[in-house]
């Protein structure tokens, strides 16, 4: 299994020897429906429990998408890649107008740094492509445990 399938699992909460089987990411509902280079796009397909006191998709929500899909966008690794990990280091969003139902669309695309930071820029749209939210991010590289890589890779020998 290619080491890209093995994190796309992990996204999804299916690596269980990596986190629980439900994670956070499991359990908001993401997933990843491309991911290249400098480069990641999300699917939320909306859900009741998404939604704020006044039925619309609450701003965390929307948050956790931005933050998620902009750290793939910096972290994508080819089979010959040392697998990274990333956290954040500031995210500024901006809520622009309400989604209530369907499905949002959150792209990410990085846009430089050096070796141990990116920066990110994000969009959340709705099925219409009206823009929900934007985010711009920083981030730091972080190396993965050694026991965690060594998984990776043994994965990524079956």
């Amino acid at each position: 299994m290619a080491v890209r399938e093995i994190v796309l699992r992990h996204l999804s909460g299916a690596a269980d020897w990596i986190a629980p089987v439900e994670n956070f990411n499991s359990l908001v509902g993401m997933a990843m429906e491309e991911w290249r280079q400098d480069f990641a796009r999300l699917r939320l397909d909306i859900r009741p429990e998404h939604a704020n006191g006044f039925g619309f998709v609450h701003g965390g929500v929307l948050l956790t998408l931005l933050d998620t899909v902009s750290g793939f966008a910096g972290i994508y690794a080819d089979e010959n890649a040392e697998p990274v990990g990333c956290f954040t280091v500031a995210l500024n969003t901006k809520f622009i107008s309400p989604a209530q139902s369907g499905a949002l669309f959150a792209e990410a695309r990085a846009q430089g740094g050096g070796k141990s930071i990116f920066f990110t820029y994000a969009e959340i749209r709705d099925e219409a492509g009206k823009l929900v939210a934007t985010g711009d991010g920083t981030f730091r590289y972080r190396k993965l445990p050694p026991e965690l890589v060594a998984k990776i890779r043994a994965e990524a020998a079956r």
